[in-house]
């Protein structure tokens, strides 16, 4: 993996050290190596510094810029003001060659040159755009299924557009797609872009700095298990602020967690070697409530790859298409793949709404993906027949095929239509199959694979895409077929 140049700013080394620890055990987990620089002072903030003297602002930049550059690395850094900052200042020094110039008279003084070989990159961007989601993936442990998490981006992540190009100024998507990585799910709420108000602290009326923040919470409580960001200002202004409105006696109540402290949980770290009980608003009801999910969702896990359940339930492309919600409206079918997803395995499978699936497949041709709501309902079914909860309908007709291989005897109604006689029934050799079938299961083996599970494989994402590929070699032998048809 890549080595950075780690610029931590002053905020998180100063007041969150518990932020910089989530880092540090993240990214050795990741095997990334961050590395000190030297000498380094505040990046410098927009709001206080750029206002007060332009010119000093790029020079602090510029000078913090090539200390990184002699070590000849990429910086990194997990501050979005720091970042917005940095990226702002070697944007215009990129364009303006004369302030450029300006600028490196002074660093000149102090055996500096600023060049610009360099690439300034976001912890987010690091994670999303050269390490990827799926290699995420790969160190989690724990997953953090079940989980609402509401993403709060911060401003600065993201803009100004005109120097950083990292994602959507106004609908960006990278964030939420790497908490959901981590098994959570991104909540959508109508306030996620809205500044969390941080600079309202530099005005005279210290209150007007939590109005915005207040509005934020308000909502997302509602909605959410806790709300991640990767900014130290923000989250000042989300769990500081919070811990205030809370002892000034409203009634607020949101965990406020940094990413790296999630993906820590997600890769096995323990809260507290990670620092989260330094937060001012307690974050043990969001571990509880992350605690007690994951125990529900572990008898789902044995049978469902729940990334790829969530995947379906998340689509719902096809839940108008289902001919049964059409005449039974109290049948949900989209509502209870949700109810799995959230620990209600054994609810579900015990309730008689699993059996209105009938099996036609509507879902699965109209299925952008061709997996079909059908392949969870087959499931759910076989765990309601494995823990004897089918309904006796279904029952009675499994222990009629196990009894005599068939699902009906002829009648009399052959002979008046002068049909011959049936052949002999195989439901003999047919039982001697299924003494086998048993002896395989009690002695650990499952047919056709020579695993030793007894249990079916999990509905997967790689199914998913098995049958993606095996629908276009299909398309492909019909067009071949349709041109030699035709003599081409």
């Amino acid at each position: 993996m890549t080595d950075y140049a780690m610029f931590w700013g002053c905020t998180i080394p100063a007041r969150f050290p518990f932020m910089e620890k989530s880092i540090r055990l993240v990214f050795d987990k990741i095997g990334i190596g961050l590395h000190e620089i030297e000498g380094a002072t505040c990046c410098p903030t927009k709001s206080i510094i750029k206002v007060g003297d332009e010119f000093i602002w790029y020079v602090t930049a510029a000078r913090n810029l090539c200390l990184a550059e002699n070590m000849g690395m990429d910086l990194l850094t997990p501050c979005n003001g720091c970042y917005s900052s940095l990226k702002a200042a070697a944007a215009e020094l990129h364009i303006n060659h004369g302030l450029r110039q300006d600028v490196n008279e002074v660093l000149a003084e102090v055996g500096l040159k600023y060049t610009g070989n360099l690439q300034i990159k976001h912890l987010v961007e690091v994670l999303y755009d050269d390490l990827g989601t799926d290699e995420v993936k790969k160190h989690i442990t724990r997953p953090l299924d079940g989980i609402k998490i509401a993403v709060h981006y911060g401003c600065h992540m993201i803009r100004p557009s005109s120097a950083i190009h990292f994602d959507d100024p106004n609908h960006p998507t990278k964030f939420d797609l790497l908490v959901e990585a981590l098994g959570a799910n991104s909540t959508d709420y109508p306030t996620k872009m809205l500044c969390c108000g941080s600079d309202l602290n530099n005005a005279d009326n210290p209150s007007d700095a939590v109005t915005l923040s207040r509005e934020k919470i308000l909502e997302v409580q509602e909605l959410a298990d806790a709300m991640t960001m990767m900014c130290p200002a923000c989250f000042a202004q989300f769990d500081s602020k919070q811990y205030l409105m809370q002892k000034s006696g409203e009634r607020v109540h949101l965990p406020i967690v940094y990413f790296t402290e999630l993906m820590g949980l997600a890769f096995g770290f323990e809260a507290a070697e990670l620092g989260m009980d330094m937060h001012r608003v307690e974050t043990d009801s969001f571990l509880e409530t992350w605690y007690e999910r994951s125990k529900h969702l572990e008898s789902a896990r044995e049978h469902f790859d729940l990334a790829a359940l969530r995947s379906c339930y998340e689509c719902a492309a096809c839940i108008d298409d289902c001919p049964v919600t059409k005449i039974i409206p109290q049948f949900e079918p989209n509502r209870i793949i949700g109810d799995v997803l959230y620990g209600k395995l054994d609810q579900i499978v015990e309730s008689p709404d699993i059996w209105y699936c009938i099996n036609c497949y509507t879902c699965y041709e109209l299925c952008p993906q061709k997996f079909g709501m059908v392949k969870v309902f087959d499931r759910l079914k076989t765990i309601s027949c494995e823990r004897e909860t089918a309904p006796e309908g279904f029952k009675g007709g499994l222990q009629m095929f196990m009894d005599t291989g068939k699902l009906g005897e002829p009648t009399a109604m052959r002979k008046k239509l002068k049909l011959p006689k049936p052949p002999k029934s195989g439901a003999d050799d047919l039982r001697e199959l299924m003494k086998v079938i048993k002896k395989r299961k009690e002695s650990g083996l499952k047919s056709g694979t020579g695993s030793s599970s007894t249990k079916p494989d999990k509905v997967s994402e790689d199914e998913l895409r098995e049958n993606e590929f095996r629908e276009d070699e299909i398309r492909e032998v019909d067009v071949s077929k349709e041109k030699q048809e035709a003599g081409e």
